[in-house]
């Protein structure tokens, strides 16, 4: 009833403002309004503590006052609350010119069929989770087995239910589904009913996972849609001002500034990065796990800091109490003293023991999925490879498509070592480092890295430049030194303008071969050195090409070298550029 009564008030009250609402009217009038119809995920949208809630109404007021500046307007802004998620799209389908809906809407061609959508906004993805007590399904047996009489919690008329549904036939089972109101009941649902799962958003499960809600995730059948967007009707006459904010930089300031408001940088960063990708591949659930970890290890080191704390507190209690009887009871307090001491002691003991029991289930947990990703990678890149040799052979083949055959194997070969060695968690675990020390030119590296990146920099009109030397043999794992040379080549494009010229060379550093890697790039600031060579850093200077930057690169440089019993330094000056300073130990082989 009240969904009726609401459509046919916005009804009425867009027939009354017929005319004074479209963006014609609106920018030969100089003023106008703007109604905004919303559904709450959480919580009322004046003290919205929901992560898109308040995305959403941040961006509003943004794009508002970006056409307020822009075309010399006043223009207001209305928030009406819908009864429904499915009502909100009913009342801005049927609505007047000035009329959008901002309620967390993905992006569908269905929808598309009726609806205008703004460009997105955010990566529309969504991940199966489930509470806690729930085990983690690996197989599709296991997952029928574990999920078969569990009770689904999702929301009518969405694309969370609609992945439901999808799930049920690709899995060809048949679950219970009960439908609530928003994405906070149903993290709320899962939390406090022991045998319950449904889809959620990233933003929200990576911040409930943050607050220990009590759900966990499952690796099965995640979706990524083509984003989240605001709507407004078919009829109406604002897409170009849509269009104008939408595509514009101070679209982009805004957004970055507002989501990164909501989500911190770090859960940011792994949205933008996921947001670019065609789907959650290998690289992107090892980060969504790997940020899963850190949580879990936070709470579980906060929860035995909060024990010691107490503990120590009840020590000095017991101390107190021991020196005030002391006087009259010495022998026996002293006795008593000892004994709680004891059971004191023994109790933090169960309390750590418990503690490391927990991490290293989940140390095992993180294991076994890096395991069952290397498996994954390494198959089609056998494919890949077997493919291009038998190619490679055909005889009716000309010389370019032979060169080009070739470099696939050899590419192909490369990464599948690159997966051995980064992914063998036995080595890691041991300390090993699974190193291979061989003698080896310092040239041949810096020719090979080369070649792999020229393409790359003829793209962005970047001269890759190698000063003549003498050899020079170092006693190194070359796949180690081939990595630190590609970082380095790698950082120095990226942040390079068009024009410009990298430098490398090999030399003569004493005990040392030295690799150096010379950019003509932004250099770095007093604060960019603090940062230097730390896991995560992002640097003041941005990619020239529209490239990203994980903060990884530079600690992967320093780890290797250190691992080879070398070092690394660098000179910069602040719009001049950089050069970095790689020293590994000479070999006493003198190539010929």
């Amino acid at each position: 009833m009240r969904k009726l009564f609401t459509l046919i008030l916005s009804l009425l009250f867009g027939f009354h403002l017929s005319g004074s609402d479209n963006w014609s009217d609106i920018v030969a009038a100089k003023k106008g309004k703007v109604v905004f119809y919303w559904y709450p995920n959480n919580v009322t949208i004046a003290d919205s503590k929901d992560i898109i809630d308040g995305i959403e109404h941040d961006l509003a007021f943004a794009f508002v006052r970006y056409l307020n500046e822009r075309y010399d307007l006043s223009l207001e802004i209305e928030w009406i609350e819908a009864s429904s998620f499915g009502e909100v799209m009913d009342l801005v389908r049927n609505g007047s010119g000035g009329t959008f809906g901002a309620s967390s809407i993905s992006i569908t061609q269905e929808r598309q069929a009726y609806l205008n959508f703004t460009p997105p906004y955010l990566a529309d993805v969504a991940v199966l989770v489930s509470s806690a007590n729930v085990p983690i399904a690996r197989t599709p047996e296991e997952f029928e087995e574990i999920f078969g009489d569990l009770t689904a919690i999702s929301i009518e008329n969405t694309t969370l239910n609609d992945a439901i549904l999808d799930l049920e036939r690709k899995q060809n089972v048949k679950f219970k589904i009960r439908h609530v109101q928003n994405s906070g009941q149903i993290i709320e649902q899962i939390a406090k009913t022991e045998s319950s799962f449904g889809y959620i958003d990233l933003p929200n499960f990576l911040v409930a996972i943050d607050e220990n809600s009590g759900i966990r995730r499952q690796f099965f059948h995640p979706i990524k849609l083509k984003g989240l967007g605001m709507i407004y009707p078919k009829s109406s006459d604002w897409e170009a001002p849509v269009r104008d904010y939408f595509n514009s930089p101070q679209f982009q300031l805004d957004k970055n500034e507002i989501i990164i408001r909501y989500l911190g940088e770090d859960v940011s960063a792994i949205i933008e990065r996921i947001s670019k990708s065609a789907e959650i591949g290998p690289f992107e659930e090892i980060v969504i796990s790997n940020r899963e970890k850190e949580l879990q290890y936070e709470e579980l080191l906060a929860a035995t800091l909060r024990d010691q704390e107490k503990s120590r507190i009840n020590n000095i209690l017991i101390l107190i109490t021991s020196v005030t009887i002391l006087i009259l009871l010495f022998v026996y307090i002293s006795n008593v003293i000892k004994s709680k001491a004891n059971k004191v002691l023994l109790d933090q003991q169960g309390i750590i023991a418990r503690r490391n029991e927990q991490l290293q289930a989940l140390n095992e947990e993180k294991n076994d999925l890096i395991k069952i990703l290397a498996h994954d990678l390494r198959s089609p890149l056998s494919t890949i490879r077997g493919m291009s040799m038998v190619l490679g052979k055909a005889e009716n083949l000309s010389e370019k498509e032979h060169q080009l055959t070739d470099y696939i194997v050899q590419s192909s070969e490369k990464m599948d070592a690159m997966i051995i060695k980064i992914l063998d968690v036995d080595a890691i675990e041991s300390g090993k480092h699974n190193l291979k020390i061989e003698s080896f030119d310092v040239r041949e590296a810096i020719s090979s890295v080369m070649e792999d990146h020229m393409q790359h920099a003829k793209k962005k009109d970047i001269a890759l430049v190698i000063a003549p030397g003498d050899a020079i043999m170092i006693s190194a794992d070359k796949f180690y030194t081939t990595q630190i040379i590609e970082n380095l080549v790698s950082n120095a494009i990226k942040f390079s303008e068009k024009g410009r010229e990298v430098k490398m060379a090999a030399r003569d550093s004493g005990s040392y071969g030295r690799i150096c890697v010379k950019d003509e790039g932004p250099g770095f600031s007093e604060d960019d050195e603090k940062k230097l060579f730390k896991k995560y850093q992002h640097l003041s200077a941005q990619p020239t090409g529209g490239e990203t930057s994980v903060g990884l690169g530079l600690s992967i440089i320093k780890t290797y070298t250190e691992m080879m019993n070398g070092k690394v330094s660098y000179k910069t000056e602040v719009g001049e550029g950089t050069e970095f300073l790689v020293d590994l130990p000479k070999s006493d082989l003198v190539k010929v």
